[in-house]
């Protein structure tokens, strides 16, 4: 057996690239957004910082007055250094302390400004004060745009890191997708190739996948049903139609015969008509078969009183029961049964039943026609009979479509009688149950609650 081609275009390298470059662009995007706020929050940060040493040092010349404010200054540009350097003028221009950066007539508009100074950038922070005079402020942005650059960095890494990890991981993952996916082609192709038993691989890990291939492997086990039915059916019935086919033709012939008195030739047209009908008979029930199998007759279903239609079955065979020398006893509840079913199929299924007791269960025997209560609010539908009963072993078998036991194959009959009950209960969503009735045979007809509205 061959394996399965790979799936044409599901390369697990393709959907790691497909998936790295979605994230790439993400993270891309993500990189300009914290690139914008973390200047931004920067900023804010430094601006916080030098509008309090503003309002310290403006607080500390309306207290002790420029002159000794140009002291701290001082005593701070050549002792503690700093983020900031800081200059005061007075009234005249004069550089009364601080660093030497820019003159009075340099200075930009109260507020801050950048300016480049010996070819540094620096923001600035411009404070006319109410004693007099004017405070600045410096900060060189290099301290500033070194950190950001850092903390930037930091985050590149970061999703750097991360795209990596996530190729890793579209790439793994692509790999198991297009396994899981191969071995589902793999099951399609060998059924294609004439293995019916093939299925697709469940991993039991309840993903969508193992949902996929359950789903998958109920289709395969219903194609494997039928095409089984199929073979069977053709066997059975190329079985069975040889008889009446082979006496309808030899029927025929001896009619030809023109030496044939003309009494015996319409006997041999009487009986090759009757093996017409029991011809016809047989596909009729095949078609019947087929129809309540494949759901074509539930639009045909109507509400019926099942009460009434098992008296109505009771009366119609009581006479067929007493020919072949047994007893009918009918049990139906007093009150209505309303329900919602095929009432032609459900007739044909229970007299289906109701041939084989009268026709199988032998002389003396007693066949019962039940409706009563069901499990779960559902009806069951029993013929009982207590004849010589089927095999345990053999009650699964009887009811596929031309399945007889050999000891009845001496008499009349297509097989097919119980295969019609089985498809009424599929039909209306129930079960055909065969068990042992002690003795004889009991025949339930399972449906579900499904009463009329």
């Amino acid at each position: 057996m061959k394996s399965a081609r790979p799936i044409r275009g599901a390369k697990p390298a393709t959907l790691a690239l497909v998936v790295a470059g979605a994230v790439a662009v993400a993270l891309a995007l993500g990189l300009l957004v914290a690139d914008l706020a973390g200047e931004r929050l920067i900023e804010r940060r430094q601006h916080l910082v030098a509008e309090t040493a503003r309002d310290y040092f403006v607080a500390f010349a309306h207290q002790d007055g420029l002159a000794s404010m140009a002291r701290a200054l001082d005593h701070r540009t050549l002792n503690e250094g700093g983020a900031f350097d800081y200059a005061v003028f007075d009234d005249d221009g004069t550089r009364l302390g601080g660093v030497e950066l820019l003159t009075a007539a340099d200075l930009p508009a109260p507020g801050y400004a950048i300016r480049t100074i010996a070819g540094a950038d620096y923001e600035i922070l411009v404070q006319p004060m109410a004693v007099g005079g004017t405070l600045v402020i410096y900060e060189n942005l290099a301290d500033r745009r070194a950190f950001h650059g850092a903390i930037l960095g930091a985050v590149g890494a970061a999703l750097l890191a991360s795209l990596i990890i996530v190729a890793a991981a579209a790439l793994l993952l692509g790999r198991l997708l297009v396994r899981r996916a191969e071995g589902i082609a793999q099951a399609a192709e060998t059924i294609a190739g004439g293995d019916l038993s093939a299925r697709a691989p469940i991993a039991g890990v309840g993903d969508v996948f193992d949902d996929l291939a359950e789903a998958v492997n109920a289709m395969l086990a219903r194609i494997e049903e039928l095409m089984t039915g199929m073979r069977s059916v053709t066997d059975s019935l190329s079985h069975d139609l040889r008889s009446p086919l082979t006496r309808l033709r030899g029927a025929l012939n001896r009619a030809q015969d023109e030496d044939l008195a003309q009494a015996e030739r319409l006997a041999l047209i009487a009986e090759a008509q009757a093996r017409c009908e029991e011809v016809l008979a047989t596909f009729g029930a095949l078609l019947d078969i087929a129809r309540a199998e494949s759901g074509l007759s539930r639009d045909l279903m109507a509400p019926l009183d099942l009460a009434d239609l098992v008296r109505d079955l009771g009366d119609l065979f009581e006479p067929v029961i007493e020919d072949a020398g047994q007893s009918l006893t009918i049990v139906v509840p007093p009150r209505p049964a309303p329900y919602l079913g095929h009432e032609l199929i459900l007739r044909q299924a229970l007299g289906n039943l109701l041939h084989n007791a009268a026709r199988y269960a032998g002389q003396g025997a007693q066949v019962s026609l039940i409706l009563s209560q069901g499990d779960q609010g559902g009806v069951d539908l029993v013929v009982a009979d207590t004849g010589p009963g089927v095999p345990a072993a053999d009650r699964g078998r009887v009811v596929e479509r031309f399945v007889r036991l050999d000891e009845t194959r001496a008499t009349s009959g297509s097989g097919l009688g119980l295969a019609i009950a089985a498809a009424c209960a599929k039909l209306h969503g129930g079960q055909l149950v065969l068990r042992d009735n002690h003795p004889g045979l009991r025949v339930v007809l399972s449906l579900p609650n499904a009463s009329s509205p």
